[in-house]
């Protein structure tokens, strides 16, 4: 396990997954790839120096965490923006461009110092190529920010 500042902004790997679900509440914990509450099956490449391969059926998943995320002192609740972007690296241009607060993630969010970001996102719209996904958390309160990006190609 990684060691995180207690002061400073941090987040876990980005994991690009071919499988994503929610699982009962008493397989939390129990089995592999079972992070929390959700059931992650991470995508592997055939070598390190190779990005992952999805095909145009399937979804891209990616799962991360966030740590230490500043509470607001009046409002007693974190105040955070999550960017979602995927570049065409052939184009170098943004294929998905959103973003969306920390209260919108997820139940309990918005008053705890850490967050889970998971999204599926349909690749039947992106052309085969290679692709870059980067998730940017910006705090608001503490003016930090981090993020974390991970290659993946489409075929």
């Amino acid at each position: 396990m990684p060691k995180y500042d207690d002061e400073k902004l941090s987040a876990s790997s980005l994991i690009l997954a071919d499988k994503m679900e929610q699982v009962p509440t008493k397989q939390i914990g129990t089995g592999q790839f079972i992070i929390g509450n959700t059931y992650v099956r991470p995508r592997v490449s055939a070598s390190p120096a190779d990005a992952v391969t999805f095909h145009r059926s399937q979804k891209l998943n990616f799962w991360m965490q966030i740590y230490n995320l500043a509470i607001d002192d009046k409002s007693k609740q974190n105040a955070a923006t999550i960017q979602y972007q995927i570049m065409d690296m052939a184009t170098n241009k943004a294929i998905l461009d959103t973003s969306e607060s920390s209260a919108a993630v997820g139940e309990n969010s918005a008053n705890s110092d850490q967050l889970t970001v998971r999204r599926s996102v349909p690749l039947s719209s992106l052309q085969p190529g290679k692709y870059q996904v980067t998730i940017t958390v910006n705090d608001h309160v503490s003016k930090q920010q981090v993020a974390q990006s991970a290659p993946f190609t489409v075929d």
